[in-house]
């Protein structure tokens, strides 16, 4: 695999899902498992001081964000997803396959989507309704617009589910904000829609949030960009997607499903949030 234009955090993230047996080999590289290995100091000092390492956290909403998809194509009747900023996400190579009758469509900008499209085909892993296809959600129109991949891409008479994964943060409210209030509005064209995303809130405890603040000026070095954090609590949250135009939203927690699933526990609060939200 060609990484050498792939961002730090699709890499890392890759070869996380790698290392806990939830990615298939080809996914990852040896410049994703250096990048791994060069995280380790401070995964060391967030499980030490936050009783949570980054690590921790992407393994927390990867599998709840999976859960949860999981029960609403069973459930629901889900039988379309469009995963948006997919890098290097196994989830359409999974997930195709699990369920052959899904119209999975991941969707990244033009040259990450060109790599990742490169990458199934050159190891057979398109499942049988799976495509990957360009697109940026802050512009509108041909070819790489927001609704115009909702139009055209997908098809409007199947209940849908849309994704964003490790995304959000890196964008301020105002910026975020716009896409929500966007895919809000474009998702009424499907019988049912559901947009599942992930965040973290702002951390509640002073000494922990400098430590946060620490962490996040740390990773902003090694993947040259700036996290935010939009909210201060799960009801900031969900006041926040409702007035982007979301009329059900559901806040998950790790806490919610230590029973359920194969996830790292913290020690005390956990930090990410899975945000489901009911176009």
């Amino acid at each position: 695999m060609d990484t050498s234009s792939i961002s730090f955090t699709a890499l890392y993230t890759g070869h996380v899902w790698y290392k806990h047996g939830m990615s298939a080999r080809f996914f990852t590289s040896p410049r994703a498992d250096l990048m791994y290995n060069a995280v380790r100091p401070i995964n060391f000092v967030g499980e030490q001081l936050l009783g949570m390492s980054l690590g921790d956290m992407l393994l927390q909403r990867h599998r709840i964000m999976d859960h949860r998809i999981r029960q609403l194509i069973e459930q629901e009747g889900v039988t379309q997803i469009l995963e948006i900023a997919c890098g290097l996400s196994p989830r359409g190579y999974t997930f195709s396959r699990q369920y052959p009758h899904l119209h999975y469509v991941e969707a990244d900008l033009p040259g990450m989507a060109t790599r990742k499209q490169s990458l199934l085909l050159r190891h057979q892993g398109f499942g049988p309704n799976h495509k990957v296809v360009a697109c940026n959600i802050f512009e509108s129109g041909e070819p790489n617009g927001l609704d115009h991949v909702l139009a055209n891409v997908l098809e409007p008479g199947r209940p849908t589910i849309i994704i964003t994964e490790g995304l959000v943060n890196y964008f301020d409210l105002p910026t975020i904000s716009g896409f929500w209030q966007k895919l809000a509005q474009l998702g009424r064209q499907f019988p049912a829609a559901w947009y599942i995303t992930d965040l973290v809130p702002e951390v509640k405890e002073f000494h922990k949030r400098v430590l946060v603040s620490a962490a996040q000026k740390a990773l902003g070095v090694m993947t040259q960009s700036r996290t935010n954090l939009h909210f201060r609590s799960d009801v900031d949250v969900e006041r926040g997607f409702r007035q982007c135009g979301f009329p059900s939203v559901t806040v998950h927690r790790p806490e919610d499903f230590y029973d359920v699933l194969d996830i790292p526990r913290s020690e005390g609060e956990s930090y990410v949030r899975v945000v489901e939200a009911r176009c």
